[in-house]
């Protein structure tokens, strides 16, 4: 295990909480059942673009082919459907415009996709991108916690 760990997430949470801040982007906020709390930084579509296309390989419609549009859209539905079979809770969050909730049960299951994400990829991007999940998810499971995404407004 890398004793680093915990000093690299604070220090990738203190570069997420300075990004900027704006509409289009998922807030996480951890959800007790009285309030929920801000984690201080937000998921933006750059992020959820390089999750979803380069880290848990969501199709890009222009690399697919087919002979109608059709048959492209078939074949499109049908990739994307086995990935989001293979990451489902990851999969909720594709529009940054509607809300996602997750249980506290279904943290975990979060942290473990995210885990696969990790360890199926070497790009740099992909792998800042889901620390925004995961670490949020970790915070969210050292509460007992759910946690929710929420559009900014």
């Amino acid at each position: 295990m890398n004793n680093d760990a915990p000093d690299q997430n604070a220090e990738l949470e203190l570069e997420f909480a300075n990004e900027q801040k704006g509409q289009g982007s998922l807030s996480p906020h951890l959800a007790n059942g009285k309030d929920d709390s801000y984690v201080g930084y937000d998921i933006h579509p750059e992020d959820v673009e390089l999750v979803f296309f380069d880290g848990i390989g969501v199709p890009r419609w222009d690399s697919l082919t087919a002979d109608s549009v059709a048959e492209k859209e078939a074949i499109y539905m049908e990739r994307y459907n086995d990935v989001m079979s293979r990451f489902p809770m990851i999969g909720r969050s594709n529009d940054t415009f509607q809300s996602v909730a997750y249980t506290a049960d279904e943290v975990a299951q979060l942290l473990e996709e995210c885990e696969r994400v990790q360890s199926g990829s070497s790009d740099p991007r992909v792998l800042r991108a889901i620390q925004k999940f995961s670490i949020a998810g970790k915070k969210a499971a050292a509460e007992g916690a759910g946690l929710n995404f929420n559009p900014r407004q």
